[in-house]
């Protein structure tokens, strides 16, 4: 039986995704209901998605969990990237989650790949 936490990314990807969720809280709050909503929904979405995936047998189902999750955190990268855009965060403030978050998505792509080759 397989264990999305035997996932080489798997501490990685929880510390992204909470620090995701956290910085869709710390939005003011005209932008907590729209965009931070988004952000914190997207990134418990990302994490079920793995977990799901990892949970079904077939290489196929799988490989459909984690094209969700892949999907996601390029929605969590724009979302960040947007509020930047709009002047709510300093870019700076979030590069280094932008390249984790990006880094993370080539990981989710890779192990899904492998998945599609079995």
């Amino acid at each position: 039986m397989r264990s999305y936490k035997n996932l080489t990314f798997w501490d990685d990807l929880v510390k992204a995704l909470v620090r995701s969720y956290r910085f869709g809280m710390s939005l003011p709050t005209n932008d907590q209901y729209a965009l931070g909503a988004d952000i914190k929904r997207v990134a418990v979405r990302v994490r079920t998605k793995i977990v799901a995936g990892i949970s079904i047998e077939s290489a196929a189902g799988c490989a459909h969990e984690f094209d969700g999750a892949y999907q996601g955190l390029k929605e969590i990268t724009s979302g960040i990237e947007f509020a930047v855009e709009l002047g709510i965060t300093k870019p700076e403030l979030v590069a280094d989650l932008l390249e984790t978050l990006d880094r993370l998505a080539g990981a989710v792509f890779s192990y899904r790949r492998t998945l599609a080759e079995s």
